[in-house]
């Protein structure tokens, strides 16, 4: 009789802390973003800080969720292999090739225009061809789209960030320089020398996603995390956090 009470007791035991175990909120551990160091998307200033419209969004994901949430700010390439070895959960990133067998889908984010930016005396152009030979500023690392990628006729000159490249085109060491649009600084006008720019020509849209890491365990997180950012578009934040901030500075075609 007591054997039998003892096992009974300790069935009990095991029962409840099996039940404890699972009733315990998953949200508890942080899941990890890796953001790609690239302006005005994320950086790290000289004092340590992060900022950028990515951190933002990180920010605005933490007030709408109660899971935890860590984040590094790294070169595009680690962001990249830190969710494809499972050592991040989830990274904000566009759609490029290959993206997909290393990460799921979870949210959409935005759509941007690739410009093509020349001086304001410059001319529109058509296609990359007719820029066949020169010299033409981008972000190494960064998907403008296939076609840039694909384009053999230009030079394709890899610059600091979309600022760098227009104080190069100021200074005639540039024919042109590709960015996205939410990523031409403001003003146009890195020297302040008053020179303005123009699109010389519209290339690809792009589609920027949250992706979850297809070795990530975190599936509870991305839902909760899809439905944020639902709610970010409903309530009209996602448009305020990457509105076209300088479109209407360029001169247009």
């Amino acid at each position: 009789m007591l054997r039998a009470l003892l096992y009974g007791a300790f069935v009990l035991l095991v029962s409840l802390g099996s039940v404890a175990l699972q009733g315990k909120p998953v949200s508890e551990d942080p899941v990890t973003f890796s953001l790609a160091a690239i302006e005005p998307w994320a950086e790290r200033t000289q004092e340590g800080e992060r900022r950028g419209l990515l951190v933002d969004l990180v920010g605005e994901i933490r007030s709408r969720t109660d899971i935890p949430i860590r984040y590094q700010v790294r070169p595009h390439s680690r962001a990249i292999l830190e969710m494809e070895e499972g050592y991040a959960d989830f990274v904000p990133t566009f759609v490029a090739p290959g993206i997909n067998k290393i990460g799921k889908p979870v949210a959409d984010l935005l759509e941007v225009q690739v410009l093509v930016l020349g001086r304001a005396d410059d001319e529109p152009v058509d296609s990359l061809d007719e820029l066949e030979g020169e010299n033409v500023g981008y972000l190494s690392g960064t998907w403008y789209g296939h076609t840039f990628a694909t384009n053999e006729a230009i030079r394709k000159v890899p610059v600091n960030n979309v600022a760098h490249g227009l104080r190069l085109l100021q200074r005639d060491r540039l024919r042109a320089v590709v960015a996205s649009e939410v990523a031409i600084p403001a003003g146009f006008d890195p020297d302040g020398s008053g020179a303005p720019v123009r699109t010389l020509m519209r290339l690809d849209t792009l589609k920027g996603k949250i992706y979850m890491s297809r070795s990530s365990p975190r599936e509870e997180a991305a839902e909760a995390i899809a439905a944020a950012i639902e709610g970010l578009h409903e309530d009209g934040t996602m448009e305020r956090l990457f509105r076209n901030r300088y479109e209407a500075d360029i001169v247009r075609e």
